[in-house]
């Protein structure tokens, strides 16, 4: 008698096997430089024009969602990696403390692409859900970490005027970017956000 999986368990074996297959075949040779120019592009966004993008007090967040649509797409060691590499330039861009952002996108990742084992990559919620709780996370710690190095501000202040706007404006972008994520890098162009 056969063993019978979840329909949830079918696809995320599917996926892994698609995975090894491209990693296999010669698209899969380039797949990394597909990597770092989308990473490249989301960090001249990020320091370019972001910062002059201002909804609500809040500004976006273009290369942590980023980093969270390639963790979803490519799984927690794609997540972790580009994370660290994505943060660690970032820091280097826009002259900040070496190691804050890139320490925050590598948890960022990393995690991003472990809820995304368990669900649906083709559905709409995923992304939008995962990079509004990321950016939370991520926002929350970075205000503690500061808090720790002696920029002492108001709690309330940071969680209703940074926190909240830029996690909803982020979840809010999170689609379209997850969708341009999911093109260059070879996926399916169907169902994409099918339930």
């Amino acid at each position: 008698m056969a063993p019978r999986f979840p329909k949830k368990r079918l696809k995320i074996l599917h996926r892994n096997e698609e995975a090894a297959s491209l990693s296999a075949s010669p698209e899969g040779s380039i797949l990394p430089l597909k990597v770092f120019a989308l990473v490249l592009v989301a960090i001249v966004v990020q320091t370019s024009v972001a910062p002059y993008l201002t909804v609500l007090g809040a500004k976006p967040d273009v290369a942590l969602i980023t980093v969270v649509c390639l963790a979803i797409l490519r799984g927690p060691l794609w997540g972790a990696t580009v994370g660290f590499a994505a943060g660690l330039l970032i820091d280097i861009a826009l002259f900040q403390t070496l190691g804050i952002s890139s320490f925050l996108f590598t948890l960022a990742g990393y995690f991003s692409g472990r809820y995304a084992e368990g669900v649906d990559p083709s559905s709409w919620f995923p992304p939008v859900f995962t990079v509004f709780v990321c950016t939370a996370v991520v926002q929350v710690l970075h205000a503690v970490i500061m808090f720790l190095l002696g920029i002492e501000s108001s709690v309330g202040f940071i969680l209703l005027r940074i926190v909240l706007p830029t996690a909803v404006l982020n979840a809010l972008l999170a689609a379209p970017i997850f969708v341009v994520s999911r093109w260059w890098l070879g996926g399916e162009k169907r169902g994409l956000f099918t339930e």
